[in-house]
């Protein structure tokens, strides 16, 4: 069973010397297409330093040591390392999911205090069985807000854990299936897990026809 890693770090929750301390470990390809905006720019800045501060932790060695490269269609990897990871971040919050289990990954991230034309959006890309469980009249309004994150981000972890850049349809994934199982034509097969945290969803994607056991770190 592949067990994976998912971490949580919200930029308003760091200190000042915690911050410094993280910048310090960015290196010069890190900071490479880094925003400009200050706010964008100093979040990036520590999703890439958590990034790196994480995995050298997992793996047992500086975070120096840690050598990042791109797939062709750009899902980042360890070029030196065994282990899987993807990290995403929304404007609250950083999260990541890794394992040592050679797997690909994915994971997204959004904000429950995000305003989003939900309607629009749903009818664009959640399939016919998403929708329905969204409008279930008897979800309370903050349940149905839950639920239709839950959903985008199942689509775009399963997205980003396939990895090669295909453009599709979005309400071709449908993510309401027993047992957490997504068959596609072209994106194969993929298990996915959301979690509803007090100020975010999350939802991880992996490849496999197999459970996997998931540990929340810090």
């Amino acid at each position: 069973m592949p067990i994976f890693h998912l971490v949580v770090r919200h930029f308003a929750e760091i200190s000042p010397a915690e911050e410094s301390r993280l910048l310090a470990l960015l290196t010069a390809a890190d900071i490479e297409g880094i925003a400009n905006h200050p706010v964008t720019r100093r979040n990036q800045q520590l999703t890439r330093a958590w990034r790196r501060a994480i995995l050298a932790q997992a793996l047992n060695l500086s975070p120096e040591q840690l050598i990042f490269a791109k797939e062709a269609h750009g899902k980042p990897y360890l070029a030196n390392q065994n282990i899987s990871f993807n990290i995403s971040h929304s404007t609250e919050a950083f999260a990541i999911v890794w394992s040592l289990d050679d797997i690909p990954l994915g994971i997204d991230i959004e904000d429950k205090s995000k305003k989003r034309k939900m309607q629009t959006l749903a009818e664009r890309t959640f399939s016919a069985d998403e929708i329905k469980v969204w409008q279930n009249p008897e979800l309370s309004p903050q349940q149905a807000h839950e639920q239709w994150l839950k959903t985008w981000t199942r689509k775009e972890a399963v997205l980003k854990a396939h990895g090669l850049g295909i453009r599709l349809d979005l309400n071709t994934l449908n993510t309401e299936n027993v047992g957490e199982m997504l068959t596609h034509p072209l994106l194969g097969e993929w298990r996915y897990r959301s979690f509803n945290l007090d100020e975010q969803v999350v939802s991880v994607s992996w490849s496999s026809n197999k459970d996997a056991e998931t540990i929340l770190g810090k």
